[in-house]
């Protein structure tokens, strides 16, 4: 019975300091996360401030590049009179540049 205990008794430590590591570094983990995005805030304010129009539009701009990036475009022309002629052709540059590489 006692080897059974000790047994039972080494598995539940071994599990119980697995479990702590884990955990610390989870913790450690979400703490680094955490002060980077603080800093990059950080940096993004002090910019801001020495320039809140110019760094607003850039915010804009960023967030437009990361949410369109990856979407088809199509650009209307409202000046075409609604004919069907006002649909502009839009060549993606990027993907042509990167696909001329291979």
């Amino acid at each position: 019975a006692d080897a059974y205990a000790n047994k039972v008794l080494a598995e539940a430590r071994g599990q119980a300091a697995q479990l702590l590591e884990e955990a610390e570094g989870y913790r450690a983990q979400q703490v680094n996360q955490a002060e980077g995005e603080a800093s990059r805030f950080s940096a993004v304010l002090a910019e801001y401030e020495k320039a809140p129009d110019v760094t607003r539009k850039r915010l804009y701009l960023e967030t437009m590049e990361n949410v369109l990036g990856q979407m088809d475009k199509i650009i209307l022309d409202q000046s075409a009179g609604g004919e069907g002629q006002g649909i502009v052709p839009y060549l993606p540059l990027n993907e042509l540049r990167r696909g001329g590489k291979n």
